[in-house]
């Protein structure tokens, strides 16, 4: 019960902060689908999510990587840990500046080859350079926070960021249009980065830079990673590129504009068992010579958040009609892609709970087997239909998280098994 209670007081914490904190890039896109045509908020999602899958590349390899670091060495070796954390800060910023080159020298090759050679999306990516840096800033100070369990302060801070960003976000897309809409998110990203860097500093743990620390802790760090690195660009291109075969399918950007007005949706449950799974993995971290504990933990948080996307994606489901409507009466023909999602989110919870429990026990490597066999189920779908729609795209998405869970089940009693022989 005491297990319990922590983890729901610490997640109701970290949730209002990703809930309300993200409220901002939510009305952002409902925005964005009021104001623009259906054409150029499907090219402005486009672009949000080449470039957020291009983020996740570094958020998605090296995020879990730095709460479960930050988790133990706060914990186990507070020696190591102002050189652990100038190592996580370089690391982070000489990837975001490597990755930023290769889009600025490709983007006329992405728009001409998977953008309908729309010319108007070239300076959309060199925008989208700014969208990398800044939350690919705000994301790492978000988990160092986290992993230093800061979650009330986060809370805090992430009601300011939005109270600020709103009136900000709508005043740019409704001036400035398309482009409008990109510069909001860049200023959704800068204030939360600078906002909760201030408050990092008054925690005092100031980074020391050591060359030979530096590698030291670098090569732990990207070995660790590996495995994570080669999912997440699985992830990443994966669903990316379904989205491009749509766009292409279909020679225009409005089947994609009602995928992700449904998927926005989604994300909610993402950001509430987000919440929740990112809790946990400070405290799985903690626990690994306690096995018992340790499988209290995620057995625990496994039932809080099942409950939790049961219950909400059962409300989408029965209120999809209504809830797209939001987006504009254009939207609501894309009812039933709400529903395939909202089922789906069920099974990206549980991944997402299996996936966290396996970094903490460090067989990362499942994490990308389950990428891999989620990606080629998906793409085998994909490539078996004869028209490729919104539905059928949500469709792949199920399967992918499907396919993930169930190896991922597999796996977790596999192990317990062999850890009881």
């Amino acid at each position: 019960m005491e297990l319990l209670k922590k983890i729901l007081s610490s997640s109701l914490w970290l949730l209002i902060g990703n809930s309300i904190g993200r409220l901002a890039m939510f009305l952002a896109n409902i925005f964005a689908a009021r104001i623009l045509s259906q054409e150029v908020f499907g090219q402005f999602v486009m672009i949000r999510n080449t470039i957020t899958s291009i983020e996740s590349l570094i958020s998605g390899t090296f995020g879990s990587t730095i709460i479960k670091k930050i988790a133990q060495a706060n914990h186990e070796e507070k020696e190591n840990l102002q050189y652990i954390l100038s190592t996580i800060f370089i690391l982070n910023i000489i990837i975001a500046l490597i990755i930023s080159i290769f889009i600025f020298i490709g983007a006329e090759f992405i728009v001409k080859n998977f953008f309908l050679n729309n010319k108007n999306l070239i300076n959309a990516l060199y925008i989208g350079i700014i969208i990398l840096l800044t939350t690919t800033f705000s994301t790492l100070i978000q988990n160092i926070l986290i992993g230093f369990e800061e979650f009330k302060r986060i809370a805090t801070l992430s009601i300011i960021t939005s109270t600020a960003s709103i009136p900000t976000i709508f005043l740019l897309i409704y001036f400035f249009g398309f482009y409008g809409a990109l510069m909001g998110i860049i200023f959704y990203f800068t204030f939360d980065y600078f906002i909760k860097y201030i408050y990092y500093k008054k925690l005092n743990m100031k980074a020391k830079f050591n060359i030979e620390k530096f590698k030291k802790e670098s090569k732990k760090i990207l070995l660790f990673s590996t495995p994570l690195l080669l999912a997440v660009i699985i992830n990443s291109f994966s669903f990316w590129y379904a989205r491009v075969l749509i766009i292409n399918e279909t020679d225009s950007f409005n089947d994609i504009a009602i995928f992700d007005a449904a998927f926005q949706w989604l994300s909610i449950i993402m950001i509430i068992t987000g919440a929740t799974t990112s809790v946990v993995l400070p405290m799985l971290s903690k626990n690994l010579t306690d096995k018992k504990k340790l499988s209290n933990v995620f057995l625990t948080n496994l039932y809080v958040n099942l409950i939790i996307s049961i219950f909400i994606s059962f409300l989408f489901f029965i209120f999809s009609e209504n809830i797209m409507s939001i987006d504009g009466i254009d939207y609501i023909k894309g009812s039933s892609t709400l529903e395939i999602l909202s089922i789906t989110s069920i099974f990206f919870t549980l991944a997402t709970i299996y996936n966290r429990y396996m970094i903490s026990i460090s067989k990362n490597w499942l994490l990308f087997f389950a990428a891999f066999l989620g990606s080629l189920f998906m793409f085998t779908f994909l490539l078996i239909q004869e028209n490729l729609t919104s539905e059928i795209l949500a469709y792949s998405f199920l399967i992918y998280f499907l396919s993930g869970t169930i190896m991922y089940i597999f796996s977790y009693k596999y192990l317990n098994k062999k850890e009881n022989k």
